[in-house]
């Protein structure tokens, strides 16, 4: 891709840069959908978003945070859950998970 088009969710003007990485930083706690659209040399266009959460300082509540491997899997092929960059009211890593896959799976 040679153009991507960062939203960051907060009112702030997009971003535009011709590299797959940005950062922003966020004035308050909240929680932010975030796009990227990239483009092509070819200027065809595709969207991708994740709903970014920002936590206040401390004290703050707990924390969880869940990624997936790989983000867009074929059917019947296996998905990697973690959520090990959970933490509790402290900031110690969680020691109990809980998933819910919406499956009705046990």
């Amino acid at each position: 891709c040679v153009k991507f088009v960062w939203v960051f969710g907060d009112g702030s003007p997009k971003e535009t840069t011709d590299e797959p990485t940005t950062t922003h930083p966020y004035k308050k706690a909240g929680v932010y959908p975030v796009t990227v659209t990239v483009t092509d040399k070819h200027d065809q266009n595709a969207t991708a978003s994740v709903n970014q959460r920002v936590r206040a300082p401390k004290p703050e509540d707990p924390y969880a945070s869940l990624q997936s491997t790989p983000s867009d899997p074929a059917a019947k092929k296996p998905v990697r859950f973690d959520a090990s960059r959970s933490v509790d009211e402290d900031g110690d890593p969680c020691k109990t998970f809980v998933f819910d896959f919406g499956d009705g799976s046990p």
